[in-house]
C-alpha cells in the first residue's frame, strides 16, 4: 500500500503549464512557484535492466562455453518483452510526473552475422536487436510526454560470440546511464564520465583482459529558476573494492555550490561501505522520511516471470545535498500489479517492469533562483574520464564479462575467491 502522503494530484503540472504557457514563459517549467513558495522537483530512478544474467557466463571454462552460453542470451532475447517493460516504466514516469528520470542498463543490444570474433576484422556489431533507451522514450512518446536526453555515458560496450543454429553471431551490450528531463526546464553542463576504478576480467583461452567499467551521467537542471545537480550512476555490482572507490571518485566530482540529487543503483544497501561512505556527505531521504518502511529494491528473477516479490535489498536510491528539502519518497514497480503481460513463444506471461523497483522521490528547492549556463560537455571534479554521450559506435572489444545487475552476487563470491583480483589494489 503506497503511503498517504505521497499521493499526487489527478492534474498532471504539465496539463497545468500548458494551459498556462503564456503566463509563464520564462519561468524555465517552475513548479510551486507561487509567492513565497520555493519550487519542487520531482525525481526518479530506475535501474531499467539488461534483460538477461550476464554472470552466468561464469561457468565458462573455454571460449566454445562462451558462445554456447551467449548463443542463449541471444535466444531468449524477445523485442516484444523488452517494449512491454518500456511501457510499464513510462506508466510509472507519468504517474510519478516526474522531471527528471534516471535510468541505469539502458541497454542497446547488437547483432553481427555472421560473427567475426577472433578473425582480427574491427567491424563491430551494428544491427540492432534491442535499443531500451528508445524503447522506453517511445512508450513515453505515446503517452502524451515530452523528455529530452540531457545527458546519458556509455561505461561497458563488448562483444560477446554466441553460437547459434545459424551458426556464429557477435552480441554486442551497450550500457548506458542516462538522465531524462522534461523538455519544458532549462539543462546546462551535460557530463559523461566513467570511473578510473575498472574491473579487469580474464578472456577464457587468451591472453587479453576485459574491463569492466562503470560510469555517470549529470546535468544542471532549472527548475523555478534554481539550478540542481542531477546524477544518474550504476556502481560495480561484482567488487565492494571497486565500489567505495568509484563512490570516492563519484564524491570528487559533485559541485559544492549547488544542490545535487544522485540517483542510482549504488550496488550497496545501508550499513555497507559505498552507501556509508556515499551518506557521509550525501542525505538519504528513506532514512528520513521512512525510517521504518521496507524499501526494498533489488531484485525480481532474472526471468522477471516470478508471481510474488522477491525483492530483498535496498540498492536504488536518490541520495541529496545542499539547499533540497525531501518532501516525498516511495517505490514503484514493486507491485504485483505493476506486472505487465506479454506473449512469448506462443505463451503469455506476466513479467515485472524490471528486476528492480523504481524510486521516487520530490524535493524542494530552497536554494538561490539562478540562470542555467551554457552547456559545458566536459567532466566536473576529479578521478573519472569523460566520454561522449551517445557514442555506442565506438569500438567494441572483448569477450566476457560480469552482469550489470544483482547476478553478479555469484561473480563477487568468484573473484573473492578467485585470481581476478590479484593485480587490482584499493
Amino acid at each position: 500500500m503506497r503511503s498517504p502522503d505521497t499521493t499526487r494530484s489527478p492534474v498532471s503540472r504539465r496539463a497545468l503549464l500548458g494551459s498556462t504557457v503564456a503566463v509563464a514563459a520564462g519561468l524555465g517549467g517552475a513548479t510551486g512557484t507561487a509567492a513565497g513558495q520555493s519550487p519542487a522537483a520531482t525525481v526518479m530512478t530506475q535501474n531499467a535492466y539488461l534483460g538477461f544474467d550476464v554472470a552466468e557466463l561464469l561457468q565458462a571454462e573455454s571460449l566454445a562455453d562462451v558462445r554456447d552460453i551467449t548463443g542463449g542470451f541471444l535466444a531468449g532475447i524477445e523485442p516484444a518483452r523488452y517494449a512491454a517493460r518500456a511501457d510499464r516504466i513510462a506508466e510509472a514516469v507519468e504517474t510519478a510526473d516526474a522531471d527528471v528520470v534516471a535510468l541505469q542498463e539502458a541497454v542497446l543490444l547488437r547483432r553481427q552475422e555472421p560473427g567475426d570474433y577472433g578473425t582480427g576484422s574491427s567491424e563491430a556489431a551494428g544491427d540492432v536487436v534491442v535499443d531500451l533507451l528508445d524503447r522506453i522514450r517511445t512508450a513515453l512518446t505515446e503517452r502524451g510526454l515530452d523528455y529530452t536526453v540531457a545527458a546519458e555515458s556509455v561505461a561497458n560496450d563488448f562483444e560477446l560470440p554466441a553460437e547459434t543454429d545459424d551458426g556464429p553471431v557477435d552480441l554486442r551490450i551497450t550500457d548506458r546511464d542516462v538522465l531524462l528531463v522534461r523538455s519544458d526546464l532549462d539543462t546546462a553542463d551535460p557530463v559523461a564520465a566513467t570511473y578510473d576504478a575498472a574491473l579487469e576480467l580474464p578472456v577464457p583461452e587468451s591472453d587479453r583482459t576485459l574491463p569492466i567499467t562503470r560510469g555517470y551521467s549529470a546535468v544542471d537542471v532549472t527548475v523555478g529558476g534554481v539550478d540542481v545537480r542531477a546524477v544518474s550512476t550504476h556502481l560495480e555490482s561484482a567488487a565492494p573494492q571497486f565500489r567505495r572507490r568509484q563512490a570516492r571518485e563519484l564524491l570528487a566530482a559533485l559541485p559544492a555550490d549547488r544542490p545535487v540529487v544522485v540517483c542510482g543503483d549504488l550496488n550497496s544497501a545501508p550499513g555497507e561501505a559505498a552507501y556509508d561512505l556515499l551518506t557521509g556527505s550525501l542525505t538519504d531521504p528513506y532514512t528520513e522520511l521512512r525510517p521504518d518502511a521496507d524499501g526494498a529494491t533489488c531484485c525480481q528473477a532474472k526471468d522477471l516471470r516470478n508471481g510474488e516479490s522477491q525483492l530483498g535489498r535496498r540498492i536504488d536510491t536518490l541520495l541529496y545535498r545542499g539547499a533540497v528539502t525531501p518532501t516525498a519518497v516511495r517505490r514503484v514497480g514493486h507491485q504485483p500489479s505493476d506486472r505487465t503481460t506479454v506473449e512469448v513463444d506462443g505463451e503469455t506471461v506476466r513479467v515485472w517492469p524490471s528486476d528492480h523497483a523504481g524510486v521516487v522521490g520530490t524535493f524542494e528547492l530552497s536554494g538561490s533562483a539562478t540562470t542555467a549556463a551554457a552547456a559545458t560537455p566536459t567532466a566536473s571534479g576529479t578521478g573519472a574520464t569523460p566520454s561522449t554521450p551517445g557514442s555506442p559506435s565506438s569500438p567494441a572489444t572483448g569477450a566476457s564479462g560480469p552482469g550489470f545487475g544483482a547476478g553478479s552476487a555469484l561473480l563477487g563470491l568468484a573473484l573473492g575467491a578467485g585470481a581476478w583480483l590479484r593485480r587490482q589494489t584499493e
